[in-house]
């Protein structure tokens, strides 16, 4: 599932390759939410790997909010993920389950943030996956305000801000997020369509 597109600026042009995950020499865009069952199922057993190699253990609570964070089409925030898990739960047990408090799901999404697992979008209070979990890398989600799409963009355009702003101010960036809003490439055409239309 790849749709290659360009990304351009004033002095190079970049092939930006949507697709799910993978490692990737160099710029590149992820739609964060193209997660098909067998990639959900392969990422799962991934974490549980990861977690059992650092020591960790990769509880039924955090499989289940890391599941239900790629499964979902959209960024979840917390209360989003309580809902989901309490729904999940009554679907298992065939009775209304009893809602997980939530201070554990923030526990559990601390986690997962920690082990690279998942990405907080602070602008909206949200997590989505990461698409790439065992690569320590620096992101920037595009945001789409008409159809809420995200997708994680990395590569060396990111990383030169970084080394630029080490070099410049002797800042050390231990944790890159940016978070860009706009027009996503499918919603552009439209909205520029409807803007001509009411011009």
């Amino acid at each position: 599932m790849t749709n290659s597109s360009k990304l351009t600026n004033s002095s190079q042009t970049y092939s930006v390759e949507q697709a799910t995950c993978g490692s990737h020499a160099g710029p590149h865009l992820h739609d964060v939410h193209a997660f098909s069952e067998q990639q959900i199922e392969q990422r799962l057993l991934a974490a549980e790997k990861l977690c059992a190699e650092k020591g960790a253990r990769f509880t039924p609570l955090r499989k289940m909010v890391y599941q239900l964070i790629l499964q979902s089409d959209k960024p979840l925030g917390a209360y989003d993920l309580i809902q989901g898990l309490q729904d999940s739960r009554t679907k298992q047990d065939g009775e209304k389950a009893k809602m997980v408090a939530p201070p554990t799901v923030y526990r559990t999404l601390e986690f997962l943030l920690e082990f690279g697992f998942i990405h907080q979008l602070t602008s909206i209070n949200a997590f989505v996956p990461c698409c790439h979990p065992r690569d320590q890398h620096n992101a920037v989600f595009l945001l789409c305000n008409a159809c809420q799409r995200v997708q994680e963009f990395s590569g060396m355009p990111v990383q030169q801000i970084v080394n630029y702003v080490k070099q410049q101010v002797g800042f050390q960036v231990q944790q890159c997020v940016m978070e860009l809003k706009g027009l996503c490439d499918s919603c552009l055409p439209h909205t520029s369509a409807l803007s001509s239309a009411e011009a």
